[in-house]
């Protein structure tokens, strides 16, 4: 049987100078992911390999620190160029992003 994962809040949460940046953060996270399976597809290594780092970044600083972890996993698999471990690592940030999205507070 499937079984869904917990909804992912962000360790930050509290911190009130990092809320609106926590919520842009989450808000434009589709996007960012959709930027990472596009350059993936297109075997944009070089590509692939800075958007994830740039996510690992924002991910960390906002108190996600599992997507950090896992964004870097990714940036390593496309500059090591290891496909099957490239394909998933960004299956696993996909689904971390989503859960993600449903632990923000702003989701409904």
């Amino acid at each position: 049987m499937f079984e869904r994962k917990p909804p992912i809040r962000s360790t930050q949460e509290d911190v009130p100078e990092l809320a609106e940046e926590i919520d842009r953060f989450v808000i434009g996270l589709a996007e960012r992911i959709d930027g990472i399976q596009d350059a993936e597809l297109a075997e944009s290594r070089s590509e692939l390999s800075d958007l994830s780092r740039m996510l690992a970044h924002d991910a960390d600083r906002l108190g996600y620190p599992e997507m950090a972890a896992i964004s870097k996993r990714v940036a390593m698999a496309a500059e090591d160029a290891k496909p099957d471990a490239l394909q998933d690592a960004v299956i696993e940030l996909t689904d971390l992003a989503q859960r993600i999205r449903r632990g923000h507070r702003g989701a409904a």
